[in-house]
Order: structure tokens, then C-alpha cells, then sequence
């Protein structure tokens, strides 16, 4: 299937990386480039808008723009991204010079459950435009972090333990324990279609640990 194929592209580019990435849009332009530049596809988009009123139930607010959508043959593969980070400051140079003082690379995101309901909300909008769009056979959501938080095991008292990205496969309910709580307001509980497993792969980019985990859907 295109998808496998797509995922090996994307697990190279990821492994082959030596450069840390400033931001998820970051991320997402390096990775199109990337694609685009094997010659293999017969098209890479980024922002790949898809109006809410084409996808049934869709439950949020804001408009559903697919961060890369890859095509070949008549198939589309649509690709989200999650890129979540802590604080990481580095020497830099620019135009070909070196720059005098440290300059934070990566930013310390911090607020993990909201950054895990967000990669389970890829999983099911992926979900939603495959069981929409014939051409669409399947697709992939991709996350990336130096923040070790996110392998951990939520704790169950927690108000986000549903929506643990630790390593084995996790439930299909997607719910808050309390939706009243403020983290989750405008954040509505779903429900993917089937258990998906987390599988986290370790990488090393100027001496920062990197873990990513890419589930196919």
C-alpha cells in the first residue's frame, strides 16, 4: 500500500535528520521538501484544507488542514504532525557565520495533555477523511518529541489517562475523566475506531534525545 511506502520515506527522513527543528511547521516544510525532493510521488501539498461539512460528526471547531497529503496513482495518503518540545538552547550559525551567544533551538511546550489529546485527534481525523474520500486507503499520524514525559504511563487518577501515548496498544475511548475540568473545554471527548499500539523509536541529534512514534491508520 502507498502508506507503507510513505512510512518508510517519512522513518528515513526522520533517521537520516542531523538538524534540530525550531517548531512543528518546521518540521512539516522539512519533511515536504524532503518527499517532494525523491521524485517518487506524483504530488506532495502541505495545509491540504478539507471543509468540516464534508466529514461526518466532525466534533471541533477549527477547520481540518491535513499538515502534508502525499498522492500517486489516483491514491492520497494525508500526513498529521506533532512535534512537542522542551527547552533546548544550541551555538548557531548563520550566512555562514557563527553567532555569539547560545540561541534557543526549541522551546519548552509543556502542557502534555493537550499535546497527547491532540495526536489521538490526528488518529481519528485521519480516520474520518479515509472513511470519507474513496482515494484515501489509509494514512499516517506522526509525533516527535525530546520531551520524555509523553512515554510515560499516565497515571489513572489523572484527567487525561485515556489519552496516554505510552509504549503498547491503547483503548479505543478517548474521554476525559472530568469534561468539565478547563483543560478540556472545547476539546470533546471521541472515540477511535480501533485499538492503536504506540511504538516509540529513539534518535540522537547533536547530543538531544529524540523519541518519535508513527501510527498507521
Amino acid at each position: 500500500m502507498l502508506k507503507d511506502v510513505v512510512e518508510a520515506d517519512v522513518r528515513q527522513f526522520i533517521e537520516g535528520d542531523e538538524e534540530l527543528f525550531f517548531n512543528e511547521r518546521d518540521f512539516q516544510m522539512h519533511l515536504a521538501v524532503y518527499l517532494r525532493s525523491l521524485g517518487k510521488y506524483d504530488d506532495v501539498d502541505i495545509e491540504y484544507y478539507v471543509p468540516q461539512k464534508e466529514l461526518d460528526r466532525y466534533l471541533w471547531e477549527n477547520e481540518l488542514r491535513l499538515d502534508i497529503v502525499v498522492s500517486k496513482n489516483g491514491e492520497y495518503v494525508p500526513i498529521e504532525l506533532k512535534y512537542k518540545t522542551k527547552a533546548v538552547s544550541r551555538p548557531m550559525t548563520r550566512f555562514g557565520e557563527r553567532l555569539s551567544e547560545k540561541i534557543p533551538v526549541m522551546k519548552n511546550q509543556g502542557a502534555q495533555d493537550l499535546g497527547r489529546y491532540d495526536f489521538w485527534k490526528d488518529v481519528r481525523r485521519v480516520e474520518m477523511v479515509r472513511n470519507r474520500f474513496h482515494n484515501v486507503k489509509g494514512g499516517l499520524a506522526v509525533f516527535m518529541t525530546n520531551d520524555r514525559f509523553y512515554l510515560n504511563e499516565t497515571k489513572p487518577t489523572s484527567n487525561n489517562c485515556r489519552f496516554s501515548m505510552s509504549e503498547g496498544p491503547h483503548p479505543k475511548r478517548k474521554h476525559w475523566l472530568d469534561a468539565n475540568k478547563s483543560t478540556a473545554k472545547g476539546r470533546p471527548d471521541f472515540d477511535v475506531e480501533k485499538e492503536y499500539a504506540v511504538k516509540w523509536n529513539a534518535k540522537e541529534v547533536g547530543g538531544v534525545e529524540l523519541n518519535y512514534c508513527i501510527v498507521k491508520v
